[in-house]
């Protein structure tokens, strides 16, 4: 049996963490979750995750600022962003230079967003 997929949700609204929380879980996903960009950075440094999944509009610091900074940290963790929020123009930047592996729209599809992750980790 593989080692389930490590994932980092990180999203300032606990509704949506709970939400992404359970739905990960129950597809056999190992689950880790923040409710910021700093508190994310920490969990960064003390475990190993296989995917960050950020929301783009969080107070402080947006996703799109700690992927940028997960990307010069852990440049081999694939980096995910999950939005309603994001300027599309922004996003598109983010995914040319290599800082956004895969942006999700919310709301999103379970399925859909399920199967998406599985297939960016095994890439």
């Amino acid at each position: 049996m593989s080692e389930p997929i490590r994932i980092l949700l990180v999203d300032d609204e606990a509704l949506v963490l709970s939400s992404l929380r359970r739905l990960l879980a129950r597809r056999g996903f190992d689950v880790v979750t923040a409710p910021s960009g700093a508190a994310a950075l920490e969990k960064l440094a003390s475990a190993e995750f296989d995917i960050v999944l950020t929301d783009y509009k969080m107070p402080g610091m947006t996703g799109a600022e700690l992927l940028e900074q997960v990307t010069l940290r852990w440049p081999n963790l694939h980096r995910c962003m999950l939005t309603a929020q994001a300027d599309p123009d922004v996003v598109a930047k983010a995914i040319a230079n290599g800082v956004i592996h895969r942006a999700f729209r919310k709301p999103w599809d379970n399925a859909a967003l399920v199967e998406a992750l599985k297939t960016v980790a095994a890439s």
